[in-house]
């Protein structure tokens, strides 16, 4: 198989995702475009390892055993390395395990939109809801506390058809992107473990000229918070060291003080009602600020 071709490879991060998974399969199986090839990465081959069994045979994904908790740049990354390794340097979309294709002719609309566009652009769909709204899955960023405000509406679909829209960041749960096509190559910060690591990724690529677009030509449908299982608690942790890392290494120090003086605050009005997860942050944001992330990157 010619592996710099112009197919498009699904990448899929999952962490007891079986129910999510099977019926992603069942709408990859019956696309009028296969990809070229889906890996799916299991963070939980202990605790629940995914079955390829059902839909998921038939829509004939390769699993790779990833390890124990990872997060999902970790996940990605390890994919990425993988596609390396057998000389993929074509289009890798990054899909979460909850997502369904609504139409059968996405995969093939989503491969010939790709080849119109720069090999170093981060490329983003439509996400659409379980209840049929659109998902802010992407958005600017702007000076001062509000820097994330400006993102994604209904109104952004206009514009955005049939030219892609620029923009600074878009949400991993549905990405594409040529990892090869960055020089280094393109990868995600294991530092942040739990959730923006998708906007970490593409301010770096951006600071090197590479092209956050989005286009609502391409849509998914999400069945947002079905993704995976696991401890609530933990996820809160992650989550904090994440926003707290992301926070050092794009924000200045001003918001970074008064960001981190409200995260506190609020974990200590809500401790006696919600302990586990008001301690879950502050546990999170202490081994953030133990471990500092690098501010600039290679």
């Amino acid at each position: 198989m010619n592996r710099s071709g112009p197919g498009l490879v699904i990448v899929t991060v999952a962490y007891d995702s079986q129910e999510p998974l099977e019926r992603l399969a069942a709408d990859v199986a019956r696309q009028t475009r296969a990809p070229e090839r889906w890996l799916v990465v299991d963070n939980a081959p202990r605790s629940a390892p995914l079955r390829i069994c059902g839909a998921l045979q038939e829509a004939g994904p390769e699993r790779i055993a990833g390890n124990e908790g990872a997060g999902f740049g970790e996940g990605c990354n390890q994919a990425f390395e993988r596609l390396a390794a057998d000389s993929w340097t074509g289009w890798v979309w990054l899909l979460n395990p909850d997502a369904t294709l609504p139409e059968t002719t996405v995969l093939e609309r989503f491969t010939s939109i790709l080849a119109t566009l720069p090999d170093r652009a981060l490329v983003g769909t439509a996400v659409w809801s379980s209840e049929g709204n659109l998902e802010a899955s992407g958005g600017w960023i702007d000076p001062g506390l509000t820097f994330r405000r400006r993102r994604l509406t209904p109104s952004h679909l206009a514009a955005a058809n049939p030219t892609p829209l620029a923009l600074d960041w878009l949400s991993g749960c549905s990405l594409a992107l040529r990892p090869s096509a960055h020089a280094p190559a393109a990868r995600f910060d294991p530092a942040l473990p739990l959730y923006y690591e998708d906007m970490d990724l593409c301010l770096r690529l951006g600071a090197f000229g590479a092209k956050a677009l989005w286009t609502s030509a391409v849509a998914i449908a999400h069945q947002r918070g079905n993704g995976s299982g696991g401890d609530p608690d933990r996820r809160a942790r992650l989550t904090t060291i994440s926003y707290w890392r992301f926070l050092q290494r794009h924000r200045p120090l001003r918001e970074r003080v008064l960001r981190g003086t409200r995260l506190v605050g609020k974990a200590l009005i809500r401790l006696p009602g919600h302990t586990r997860s008001s301690l879950a942050v502050l546990r999170g944001l202490v081994a953030a600020m133990r471990n500092p992330i690098d501010r600039h990157p290679s």
